[in-house]
């Protein structure tokens, strides 16, 4: 009689396929999860930051929006007494010659909220080789945006405050209820100030009197060019005369320098004087008349 406890060669079998198929399927989900092919081989290249923005092991890697490998390990790294982080990037050997030497990595999200991860820019220069490193630059995320939010706040925060405590100009028209006024006072005179401005220049293109001639008119406009020219040279004459009398330059000069040639002219024409007088009065003692 057999042994029902006795362990069947099927019962034996069955538990080594099934130990076999979960390995099998275990392989397969990590070869899944990191995106690469159990099929082809790989090439390693390796990226440096002292920010990764919290990229992970196994985010994918991509060229233009499509996927090429996985982010495979992580790790740190002193240089230069700084720390960096230091991410390889594991690419399948038939999307590898596409990433050259000179090519960006950036770092990016999947939505504002998303996982990261690395999406190449290819330039022109030799193909990478195992082991390569390239560039990598990252994006702003929502961590840079609300950090700058945070700092625009702040500065919109700092500048209420000083309104309402009344510092600087905005300050003081905000909190002192006079200067506001005074300022409303300032915008309406300005207001009719400008409108005045507005009227005269009108009046001033079509309306009646001397300027709106001397705007429109051309003919009058010359006429009074010229009249001015006359004038201005009239001007010049007059100066460079009186710059002769002062100068003591001919006969009129003389007489304003001159007391002694001024006395005597006077003096000869007072005589003159007395003569035409003697002369009315006796004409015979200067013209006799003899008719033989």
């Amino acid at each position: 009689m057999k042994n029902p406890n006795a362990l069947k060669w099927s019962d034996l079998k069955t538990g080594i396929f099934f130990i076999l198929g979960i390995g099998f399927a275990a392989y397969l989900g990590i070869v899944i999860g990191k995106n690469t092919n159990m099929f082809t081989g790989v090439t390693t290249i390796q990226v440096l930051s002292q920010d990764m923005q919290s990229l992970a092991e196994n985010n994918f890697v991509s060229i233009s929006g499509k996927r090429i490998g996985t982010v495979s390990k992580m790790g740190f790294l002193n240089r230069n007494d700084s720390l960096f982080v230091v991410a390889e990037l594991r690419l399948k050997n038939e999307f590898a010659p596409l990433v050259t030497k000179d090519s960006r990595a950036t770092i990016k999200s999947l939505g504002i909220l998303g996982d990261k991860f690395i999406d190449i820019k290819t330039g022109k220069g030799p193909k990478v080789k195992n082991g390569d490193f390239i560039a990598l630059q990252t994006e702003d995320g929502m961590a840079n945006l609300t950090d700058k939010a945070a700092a625009a706040f702040e500065k919109i925060n700092v500048l209420l405050d000083h309104l309402n405590n009344g510092k600087g100009m905005a300050g003081r028209i905000v909190s002192d209820e006079k200067m506001g006024t005074d300022l409303v006072e300032t915008v309406a005179n300005l207001k009719s100030a400008t409108t005045e401005l507005s009227a005269l220049s009108k009046k001033a293109s079509h309306g009646e009197g001397l300027l709106p001639k001397l705007l429109n008119d051309k003919s009058l406009a010359n006429n009074t060019t010229q009249t001015i020219d006359r004038l201005n040279k009239a001007a010049q004459q007059t100066e460079q005369l009186i710059g002769k009398i002062n100068d003591d330059k001919g006969t009129l000069g003389q007489l304003t320098s001159n007391p002694a040639l001024y006395n005597n002219l006077s003096h000869t024409l007072t005589s003159l004087d007395s003569v035409l007088v003697d002369l009315k009065r006796k004409p015979g003692r200067y013209v006799k008349f003899s008719l033989f």
